[in-house]
């Protein structure tokens, strides 16, 4: 046997992965977990090997916020028919946020064929290094906001402005979502301000995890998001606050012993035919408060 055959090299290749595996028994007690599956979720090893899936460490869910875990989960079912899968889920990264992550699973068989458990690998590499790279430019340049890591109130401005000029120059229509936290005053009178920007830094990045890559992200004031969506209109951005409520609802952050989350609520406008800043957010913020006031799906300005 050739010393790159022996089992330790491949344990050692497994382990040292930038995208995500980890393998699970019969029981779905997981019992190998390498760098990429660190690297991506935020758990350690000595916190995950062991555990079982049940326990919800990872907490996967779909676009639709339904719980995976229990009844749906892909492990569970390449394990049941020995079926590959694969699938988009949101998994909970350590800090609470959702990370949107491509799972493929895969069954593992012994000598005789008998399904002894499964393999999972996950990756979120495309839209994450090239979101690192932007940020990191933007954070040298003084742009990103403190708190949540996104792009500040003076970026977002000048990004809504040059969106205006393609729509008006090449009409490149978008729409601009405003996004604001449920009750955020009251969440600080009772937690406090530490607990409230860690809540907004797990929503913001939660948030920002449900956008495509064309979509930009921005803080705009103490309690509001700005999201420039480009190329979407109607009921495609109905689809897309849906899903942001969603996940953001299955989001949270453990703060002295308590888990903590919170609702978010939505308004919107598009360009054409708001034709300046002032119009757009204008009309997002007449829709945010037709939304907080009738609890149902965003009004369009």
């Amino acid at each position: 046997m050739s010393p790159l055959e022996q089992p330790e090299i491949f344990r050692t290749i497994l382990e040292s992965l930038q995208i995500g595996v980890y393998l699970v028994d019969r029981e779905r007690r997981i019992v190998f977990w390498n760098d990429g599956a660190q690297r991506i979720s935020g758990y350690l090893r000595h916190d995950v090997v062991g555990r079982c899936c049940p326990d919800r460490l990872l907490d996967h869910c779909d676009s639709e916020g339904n719980p995976l875990c229990a009844a749906a989960c892909p492990l569970t079912e390449s394990m049941r028919d020995g079926r590959t899968r694969d699938a988009q889920v949101y998994l909970r990264h350590r800090a609470g946020h959702r990370i949107a992550v491509q799972v493929h699973t895969v069954p593992l068989k012994d000598n005789h064929g008998a399904i002894i458990g499964a393999a999972e690998s996950f990756d979120d590499q495309v839209a994450f290094s090239g979101r690192e790279r932007r940020d990191s430019h933007l954070a040298a340049h003084g742009c990103l906001d403190s708190v949540t890591g996104l792009p500040n109130r003076g970026y977002s401005h000048m990004h809504l402005r040059e969106s205006l000029e393609a729509c008006a120059q090449f009409g490149i229509a978008f729409t601009v979502l405003l996004i604001r936290p449920d009750q955020l005053n009251h969440f600080a009178e009772i937690h406090g301000r530490e607990a409230t920007d860690a809540l907004l830094r797990v929503v913001s990045h939660s948030i920002r995890n449900t956008l495509r890559g064309s979509d930009f992200l921005g803080r705009w004031a103490d309690d509001r998001f700005l999201a420039v969506l480009t190329e979407c209109e109607g009921e495609a951005v109905q689809k897309v606050g849906e899903r942001i409520r969603r996940v953001v609802s299955c989001s949270s952050i453990q703060w002295w012993g308590d888990r903590l989350s919170i609702t978010v609520s939505l308004g919107s406008a598009t360009a054409p035919p708001c034709d300046s800043i002032e119009s757009l957010c204008a009309g997002a913020e007449r829709s945010l408060l037709q939304n907080r006031q009738g609890g149902g799906s965003i009004p369009h300005a």
